[in-house]
């Protein structure tokens, strides 16, 4: 639910004495009449408004937060397995044989996941330039750093 916004007091409208006479008025007259009746005006009270934080509690976010990286690394558990699965141990499998059937969506999860992994130096990641085809190598062949130093 989104928090509820306090609401401004508005005063109500004050009424001045009115003067039918076509005569000056000085300011300091104006002031002490404007006095007077701020006087006797009566405030309502303005009960304390308990301040409602904004954002939600440190604690909160950090339990969705360790929820939502526990799920990203059993994801990438997942995949590793399937990765390792499909190259028997060691190898190298092209992305799109790994993502073909899959939805669009599912395929980017991939690619990010994929991307984790190779942050974590579990595969590594290279891209023909000719075909742009995405090659995973996973396993330790190292293959994309053994290209990288021939260049």
């Amino acid at each position: 639910m989104p928090p509820k916004t306090p609401q401004d007091f508005v005063p109500p409208p004050l009424f001045l004495p009115l003067r039918h006479e076509l005569t000056s008025t000085t300011i300091r007259h104006l002031l002490e009449v404007l006095d007077d009746v701020l006087k006797g005006e009566k405030l309502p009270r303005l009960d304390k408004v308990i301040a409602q934080p904004v954002l939600p509690a440190v604690s909160d976010i950090l339990s969705q937060l360790d929820v939502f990286l526990m799920e990203v690394e059993m994801q990438m558990e997942q995949l590793y397995a399937l990765l390792c699965e499909k190259v028997k141990g060691a190898g190298i499998i092209e992305f799109s044989t790994l993502i073909k059937g899959t939805a669009r969506i599912e395929a980017i999860r991939t690619f990010i996941l994929l991307l984790f992994l190779a942050q974590n130096r579990r595969v590594s990641l290279w891209q023909d330039e000719e075909t742009e085809e995405l090659y995973i190598a996973v396993g330790n062949l190292n293959i994309a750093r053994d290209e990288k130093t021939i260049s």
